[in-house]
């Protein structure tokens, strides 16, 4: 009797071995921990970093709502935006946070901080880029470099200190005057080059060619292309 129990409990401990066997092959191999993904640095907060723009007119028409902004001003407009001060018979306002800012008639725009003032009957200004495109009638005045810019067509870089004037320009400074049909101006360097009909109106003479440039002295201008010129002798004093 005892012989057949023990034989019983031998043959329920193989059994139960067995299936501890068969369950650790057939349960699933425990994950490992991936490594952790990096830390990601904290986004900054982005700025549209426009200045804003303070105004004044006579009638205000249009839409306010973001994304949409379009507003048209009239009679007796003056705004400003950064250092500039501009006015106007009428200014519209358009595209996100009133970056386009385009002036119709009486246009006058003054910079006392980079040291220029401008004249115009029309002006498309991008107060992103800080560029500018003024037509018909445009007067320039360089107070920084006292130099004055006449033309029909002016385009102004507000960052990289750039003129571009064009059709019957004529740029005059202290003694001297020059006009062609092109004129390329840095305000930084006072460098300028001048294309198409050049002419220098100087008081040692007049000076022609297709295409006229100075350094910033200006004393010292280079002249290529079909040169001609007339120089004027300077009158000495006769003794008594």
């Amino acid at each position: 009797m005892k012989l057949k129990i023990f034989a019983l409990i031998l043959s329920l401990m193989m059994i139960f071995g067995s299936l501890s066997i068969i369950f650790a092959q057939t349960s699933p191999p425990s994950l490992q921990p991936g490594p952790e993904p990096p830390a990601q640095a904290p986004q900054p907060q982005t700025s549209s970093g426009k200045k804003p723009i303070v105004f004044s007119a006579n009638t205000v028409q249009g839409i306010i709502a973001k994304g949409k902004e379009n507003t048209i001003l009239m009679g007796s407009v003056h705004i400003t935006t950064g250092s500039m001060i501009i006015t106007a018979d009428r200014i519209d306002l358009s595209g996100e946070d009133y970056v386009n800012v385009v002036c119709f008639g009486n246009v006058t725009v003054q910079d006392t901080e980079k040291g220029f003032s401008l004249v115009a009957e029309k002006l498309n200004y991008n107060r992103d880029t800080e560029i500018g495109l003024a037509q018909r009638k445009v007067f320039v005045n360089d107070t920084k470099n006292n130099t004055i810019i006449d033309a029909e067509w002016l385009r102004f870089d507000q960052k990289q200190s750039i003129f571009e004037a064009a059709i019957a320009v004529k740029v005059r400074k202290e003694d001297m005057s020059i006009s062609s049909e092109y004129a390329l101006y840095n305000r930084d360097t006072e460098e300028i080059w001048l294309h198409g009909g050049a002419i220098a109106v100087t008081e040692d003479g007049v000076l022609k060619g297709d295409v006229i440039s100075s350094s910033s002295d200006w004393s010292k201008l280079k002249i290529s292309g079909e040169v001609s010129g007339t120089i004027t002798p300077k009158e000495t004093a006769t003794s008594q």
